[in-house]
């Protein structure tokens, strides 16, 4: 089996971080990369970039998503907000299709993981301050075991 490319520790640097939101970003990566992995119309975007570099932009999207989450449940958006910056700024040389197809897939991680929220007891987002112990269980255990 192939480890996890995307470690749960790049979602924290203290105890203090260790929070549910934090979470939700470290699965919204893992979704995201594996996405790209899968996507064939990423095909150019993989040939460009190695696996560490794709999960380096993987670990930065989720993160920057934070603001779009902060936006919509602090009512300043009526949804969840994708913004072409957020790839503009890591890639600024990328091609604008490229760009948007990114974006595209970005979205689509993004719903999915949504989706698996509605029947979760964790709450990531609604209590996103609150510690979260499955970042303790996964470096104890593994993958959610």
């Amino acid at each position: 089996m192939e480890a996890d490319p995307i470690k749960a520790e790049y979602f924290y640097e203290n105890e203090n971080e260790k929070v549910k939101l934090n979470w939700f970003c470290y699965e919204y990566a893992f979704a995201l990369y594996t996405k790209i992995r899968l996507n064939d119309d990423l095909k150019s975007y993989r040939a460009k970039n190695n696996q560490e570099e794709i999960v380096d932009f993987c670990v930065y999207f989720s993160k920057t998503m934070k603001k779009s989450i902060y936006e919509r449940l602090s009512g300043m958006t009526e949804a969840t907000t994708f913004y072409e910056d957020y790839v503009e700024w890591y890639y600024p040389k990328m091609k604008e299709d490229e760009k948007l197809r990114m974006l595209k897939t970005a979205m689509e991680s993004f719903d999915e993981v949504i989706s698996k929220c509605i029947n979760c007891p964790v709450r990531c987002i609604s209590e996103m301050d609150e510690n979260c112990v499955f970042f303790d269980r996964l470096d104890e255990e593994g993958y959610l075991q």
